[in-house]
């Protein structure tokens, strides 16, 4: 009998650096914030710093020219621009309501993602999917209130709708940008989406009454560079070379620690807290989340067995 191939340990390693990565841009926005920085400041500098070094990444990655045809750039810029929302509101959230928090709100865009699938292709979600997206808001809903919907206020409201807008632009991007970047490849896609996300952040600048006096604290940019760097552009390629190595299931599964490695850093750089109620929403919304994102089956395939005794 032929052994089963060994996990590929550098695969495994970029997809946990790469979620380890993703997790802290929330925490360092929130530093960024500290310092006197806004949204759309800190927005401008991510990206600007970015897409450059996205399209340095392509070049490197990308067997032969670099060029789209306009249909791909049309295409493109529609999701560049969902992707601009989707970023807006989910740094506009953070800085409304805990990193921790806001990040597991974004992390139900799967559940999103399967109903927006059912309704393209017209077909009724399976009920296992209904079950499991339930389970997660309630799991969602404990993170977000543990003391009862009346104990919120009126910031941190505004904060969970922000967030959940941000899931769900989030979602609507990921079902956008599937066939495209069979099309474009993820590289050049991801260079070209994030260029006009950058073109829609600097528009909105420019037309927006006072988005013209925007403010960068010199501590504020040097958080703004970290997370365009470290937090963006670097655990990208990662997670596109760790995906390539292991493939999606297994990358999703690792994925799955993120929103506990946002809970840990804001806790230990931010001294955001989880109460009980709240540390078992989290659990039962990445349980029932992992339910969502991985095919029936995977997470037992992927398990150790144990020979039979002979």
């Amino acid at each position: 009998m032929v052994p089963p191939e060994r996990p590929d340990s550098f695969a495994t390693a970029a997809v946990l650096a790469a979620t380890v990565a993703f997790a802290f841009k929330g925490v360092v926005a929130k530093l960024a914030y500290a310092t006197g920085m806004g949204v759309p400041a800190f927005l401008v500098l991510r990206f600007a710093v970015a897409v450059p070094l996205f399209w340095l990444g392509a070049r490197v990655l990308v067997k032969g020219g670099l060029g789209l045809t306009r249909r791909q750039w049309l295409a493109s810029s529609a999701t560049g621009l969902v992707f601009f929302l989707a970023a807006y509101t989910d740094l506009t959230a953070i800085s409304l309501i805990d990193a921790g928090t806001s990040r597991l709100v974004l992390f139900t865009f799967p559940a999103i993602v399967i109903f927006l699938n059912a309704a393209i292709e017209r077909r009724r979600p399976r009920p296992r999917d209904v079950l499991a997206f339930a389970v997660t808001y309630v799991g969602v809903g404990l993170a977000l209130l543990p003391k009862g919907l009346a104990a919120l206020t009126p910031t941190q409201v505004e904060g969970i709708a922000w967030a959940l807008a941000s899931a769900v632009t989030y979602a609507v991007y990921l079902t956008a940008s599937q066939a495209i970047m069979k099309d474009v490849g993820s590289a050049r896609f991801t260079a070209a989406s994030n260029s006009i996300t950058l073109a829609a952040m600097l528009l909105l600048v420019a037309v927006t009454p006072g988005f013209d006096a925007l403010v960068f604290p010199e501590v504020g940019v040097a958080w703004g560079v970290v997370n365009a760097i470290a937090c963006t552009v670097i655990p990208f390629f990662l997670l596109f070379e760790g995906i390539r190595r292991c493939g999606a299931v297994r990358a999703s599964l690792l994925a799955l620690s993120g929103p506990v490695v946002t809970a840990v850093a804001a806790w230990a750089i931010l001294g955001e807290t989880l109460s009980p109620v709240q540390l078992a929403g989290f659990a039962l919304t990445i349980a029932s989340v992992a339910t969502l994102s991985l095919p029936a089956g995977t997470l037992l395939r992927l398990l150790p067995t144990r020979r039979r005794a002979p």
